[in-house]
């Protein structure tokens, strides 16, 4: 997939030398401008209070979508939502950095804030559709988030796909190339009209067809340059679809088992995409989560923002391990037993279906999302992670998660012992210990990137050893440095869960990360051979592991970091 995202990237890059497109809404001209694929088009705050009108927006906005179930939803959408209102938007620093803003009223680390205008929008739209038969994408519908602005329908709707997806256009960020908002993917109600319009139905179709077939570059010019980069596309295009048809087959088949038999879950209730039951779960967290009115397998109101109550009675329920570091009884001992063997099943001969690992570091466990277990996880971030995210990371998107990577990983002798010193791809992680009996195996913690040393820990300075007890998750940013010591004897499986916000990766504050100079040596503790450019100069690196030194990026050449 890394190499189908790279091939995307390198397509926008080649839409200046493919001719003229035609003239339409600055947003879909600013996008077929951009040379890389990591266009921001998420709503910003307003400073002179101005807006488009937000009421006819939503009005136009309902109207089409009632129509479009009055007149029956068309075979390959399975489902459509209201628009509800964001609770949280991303909030622009405006180039500031820490030491001084431009303006003077700008906090540069504040990443997302509470909606100040829910009426004047954004608005998200969720939808669940499928590619045509035999696309790649046919198996099992995509799950597809439209955010309409107060310009709609003048301007079209951010699009973002929140399932897990192999695809050549989309972006580390869930973000569709912009590609797709050129005229001949997305075309407007009517071309011939200005100011141009758009309508939900066209925005649906363009989405199946993003899942159905290559988007057209734009341009009419016909070269042997333009002719190559059109054939990369089409390769890419069917690599990634190819790879995601894999993925939906080898869910598909264990899923879709008879009950009972070898092959499939042995237990489902850890499929069930409205949630997992409430004896899975701690006694004190079900506590917490009805004191505040969450429910394991209910969905809180659209447009609600926790109150300061409900934050403190999360609050009061965690523990802080070091600043920064939280744990809380999540999941019952039984449930922990219950997923070590449904995890464990899955690899076996009995079920022999491909298993994805989690990442590049981990060369065991596997990617839950991976064997059907995405729309549960879904339900897990929504109803449950979410209430301690928002509570203990609000600025970081906390409140505004959208979409997660879910696996298992597995230390144990004679296999992985531990992990090097990382930070995560991850804006909030949860990290829950589901046993066996081992010993060692600490999670080191150190400083955060970016972090204000007037009043946290420099990023590699040792703060704290957490110690993992069966059941009980950690919660930390991904941001955090942070690092598995060696398993000594025995045997650990932890579920992680790495959460996503679209609203904080739009916002300066996650794109543009203020690095202070070290002032003093780093703790041999907090160093990583896969990070650190300077790791040489305090320690010898690992047997086999010099390697790495090519990638190696921190200390960051210069005083801010860029997000990729």
């Amino acid at each position: 997939r890394r190499s189908a995202l790279r091939a995307g990237a390198r397509f926008a890059s080649t839409l200046s030398s493919l001719g003229p497109t035609p003239s339409g809404p600055r947003r879909v001209e600013e996008a077929l401008k951009r040379s890389a694929e990591r266009l921001r088009r998420g709503r910003k705050l307003r400073r002179d209070g101005t807006h488009a009108d937000g009421m006819s927006a939503l009005e136009t906005l309902r109207g089409e979508l009632a129509s479009l179930r009055q007149a029956g939803l068309p075979s390959w959408l399975e489902s459509l939502s209201d628009p509800t209102p964001a609770r949280y938007v991303a909030f622009p620093s405006g180039g500031a950095t820490r030491d001084g803003d431009r303006d003077g009223d700008v906090d540069p680390t504040a990443g997302v804030v509470a909606n100040p205008d829910q009426a004047t929008g954004p608005w998200h739209v969720h939808a669940w559709l499928r590619g045509a038969d035999g696309a790649g994408y046919h198996l099992s519908p995509t799950h597809f988030r439209l955010s309409f602005s107060a310009a709609y329908p003048r301007e079209p709707p951010d699009v973002h796909v929140l399932s897990v997806c192999h695809h050549a256009l989309l972006d580390d960020d869930k973000e569709v190339s912009a590609l797709f908002y050129d005229n001949a993917n997305l075309a407007p109600k009517d071309p011939e009209t200005r100011p141009v319009e758009y309508e939900a139905l066209g925005v649906l179709a363009a989405c199946r067809r993003f899942l159905s077939q290559p988007l057209v570059l734009p341009g009419e010019k016909a070269n042997d340059a333009s002719d190559r980069t059109r054939e990369h596309l089409r390769l890419a295009w069917h690599n990634a679809a190819r790879a995601n048809e894999a993925r939906d087959a080898t869910i598909v088949a264990f899923l879709g088992a008879p009950a009972g038999a070898p092959a499939g879950p042995l237990d489902p209730r850890w499929f069930d995409q409205n949630g997992w039951p409430r004896e899975f779960f701690a006694p004190e967290l079900l506590e917490t989560l009805d004191e505040i009115g969450f429910g394991v397998r209910e969905a809180r109101a659209p447009g609600t923002i926790m109150s300061a109550e409900a934050r403190h009675s999360v609050s009061r329920m965690c523990r802080e391990e070091a600043p920064g570091v939280f744990s809380f009884p999540m999941l019952a001992e039984s449930a922990c037993e219950s997923l070590i063997r449904e995890i464990e099943h899955f690899q076996s001969p009995a079920v022999n279906l491909p298993v994805r690992r989690p990442n590049s570091m981990n060369n065991y466990g596997v990617v839950v999302d991976d064997i059907g277990m995405q729309g549960a996880v879904d339900a897990l971030q929504r109803n449950v992670l979410a209430a301690f995210a928002e509570a203990l990371f609000p600025r970081q998107g906390g409140g505004a998660l959208t979409s997660h990577h879910a696996f298992v990983v597995q230390y144990k002798e004679g296999k992985d012992l531990g992990l090097d010193m990382h930070t995560d791809d991850s804006d909030v992680t949860f990290n829950v210990c589901l046993g066996k009996a081992f010993e060692g195996a600490g999670l080191t913690f150190c400083g955060v990137l970016g972090a204000d040393l007037k009043t946290a820990a420099p990023h590699r300075r040792k703060t704290a050893v957490y110690r993992h007890v069966n059941g009980r998750c950690v919660a930390h940013l991904g941001a955090h440095r942070h690092g598995a010591d060696d398993l000594t004897t025995g045997e650990r499986l932890n579920l992680i869960v790495w959460n996503h916000s679209i609203a904080y990766r739009s916002s300066d504050a996650y794109k543009w990360r203020d690095v202070p100079e070290e002032t003093e040596p780093p703790n041999v503790e907090c160093l990583s051979y896969t990070h650190d450019r300077d790791y040489s100069a305090f320690q010898p690196y690992p047997e086999g592991k010099k390697g790495f030194a090519k990638n190696a990026w921190y200390p960051p050449r210069g005083d801010r970091v860029k997000m990729r």
